[in-house]
């Protein structure tokens, strides 16, 4: 199968102990899809932040390229973490 490209929007809560914790991501085909629900989590108040995310992967190969973060919503983790 041929590379493609994802849109991913991940959600953030606030765990336990206080810490950000991450919930599913959901996949989109395009980048405006993406960005469209992460404004709609956080004007929900459902969540404490989001990321937006464009990530290349071949997923039949198991080869997926670092993400680039294209928005980044409200209480999110440091890129990296």
């Amino acid at each position: 199968m041929a590379q493609e490209t994802l849109f991913i929007c991940q959600p953030y809560i606030v765990g336990k102990k206080g810490a950000l914790k991450a919930q599913p991501p959901i996949a989109y085909k395009t980048e405006a899809q993406a960005a469209q629900r992460a404004g709609r989590m956080m004007d929900g108040g459902s969540v404490v932040g989001v990321d937006v995310v464009r990530q290349t992967a071949d997923p039949e190969m198991g080869d997926y390229e670092e993400p680039v973060f294209l928005q980044r919503l409200g209480s999110v983790p440091m890129a990296g973490n």
